[in-house]
């Protein structure tokens, strides 16, 4: 089940950073804080579906109304928690992460992910009360994210599936995870959550940055991108047939996965520029092949 919802109290939460001074800052407040207290912005589902549903295990099955908040609540903006659970069977999981995390040197925001979402949800799967028998890839800390670009190119977290399950005998290993974080390819798309409308033209821009992202950039950066999204699809399966990989693939491992390297000093300020320039209409053309490819990427997208 997926929800939208509880955004206002966050808004509220973040209202001394907003740049909002006076009597602005106020009246802002002061709604704010009243759509939080009348719960006006928590998904609200009566009747509850999972009522009666597994009560041994089920902490909704004794209440009527089922209330949901924003997984982004605990930092988990990538919805990975679901998609863990041993009976869904995933292998690989591509997360989109288009979280608001970083800041610039004075404080105010810069809107690009720096892996807390991932790091969330690793420290959640180590946590065995609230866990739930799921594992999930070793990630490092939010200074390493940066510090060595994991957040501006893919990356494969879980490469070795039993160094995952190493001292949990009888689990089930987690799916690899592709990491595609929001990007600047051909254009600034760290946009704010406060911005509530788009013009035509930076809609577009927004849609076709977000192409050259699933696609690296049609495939003219990253590498051999198309084939490296098919080894991520079928590696788990190769791991439990004890498979080897090809050539290609183990060239794709080599470029994409996490080593393991930790840098977590302090990272310098975070303001990527465009990989892509923009020249004529400002358009990448679209190639066969990772056309498909992209529409390979949302069919799994939409399958989970």
């Amino acid at each position: 089940m997926g929800t939208s919802s509880s955004l206002f109290n966050q808004l509220l939460l973040q209202l001394d950073s907003s740049g909002l001074t006076g009597i602005l800052k106020k009246f802002a407040e002061e709604v704010l804080t009243k759509l939080s207290r009348t719960d006006n912005d928590i998904a609200d589902y009566t009747p509850n579906p999972f009522f009666g549903v597994h009560p041994d295990i089920n902490p909704t099955a004794t209440t009527r109304d089922l209330t949901l908040v924003d997984g982004g609540e605990d930092l988990q903006n990538i919805p990975l928690q679901p998609l863990l659970q041993p009976l869904r069977n995933v292998d690989v999981i591509f997360a989109f992460d288009n979280s608001a995390d970083t800041l610039n040197n004075d404080g105010s925001v810069s809107n690009w992910p720096n892996g807390t979402a991932m790091v969330a949800t690793y420290q959640r799967a180590t946590d065995s009360k609230i866990a739930n028998g799921t594992l999930f890839p070793h990630v490092p800390d939010t200074n390493t994210f940066i510090n060595l670009g994991l957040n501006l190119h893919p990356t494969f977290f879980g490469c070795d599936g039993s160094n995952i399950t190493a001292g949990h005998p009888n689990a089930t290993v987690p799916p690899l995870i592709v990491y595609m974080p929001n990007s600047p390819w051909t254009f600034a798309s760290n946009t704010s959550t406060m911005d509530m409308s788009y013009d035509d033209k930076k809609r577009d821009n927004m849609i076709e940055n977000g192409f050259n992202i699933a696609t690296q950039g049609n495939g003219t950066l990253g590498g051999n991108w198309p084939t490296c999204i098919g080894c991520a699809i079928v590696h788990r399966e190769l791991e439990r047939k004890g498979i080897a990989q090809t050539e290609q693939c183990k060239k794709c491992f080599i470029d994409h996965c996490w080593n393991g390297t930790i840098k977590a000093d302090r990272p310098p300020e975070f303001k990527p520029k465009l990989f892509i320039g923009r020249s004529g209409s400002g358009q990448v053309k679209t190639g066969k092949s990772m056309a498909v490819i992209a529409a390979v990427m949302v069919g799994l997208l939409v399958a989970t």
